[in-house]
């Protein structure tokens, strides 16, 4: 997997947690069609030591009840988060 994917990613999740939906979006927006699968992003994210799964969200569908997603955010994110409260 791509280095530069990895960097987008975790600038990406610097703001904020996101879902592995939002992920995907942005990083086929950004690659400049690297063709990267949700299931490889998953993965990266998965075994990045800087990126841990904060929660499981419910994403609502038109023709299912929806499902669940997993949202993500950087070890940074998360203990600057914890500082705060």
């Amino acid at each position: 997997m791509s280095e530069n994917l990895r960097h987008l990613i975790r600038s990406y999740l610097q703001s904020r947690p996101r879902n592995t939906a939002e992920i995907v979006e942005y990083a086929r927006a950004n690659m400049d069609g690297d063709g990267t699968s949700i299931e490889q992003i998953e993965k990266l994210l998965k075994n990045d030591a800087q990126v841990v799964r904060v929660d499981l969200v419910r994403r609502s569908g038109v023709l299912s009840s929806g499902y669940r997603i997993c949202e993500w955010a950087t070890v940074d994110w998360m203990k600057n988060r914890s500082g705060k409260q």
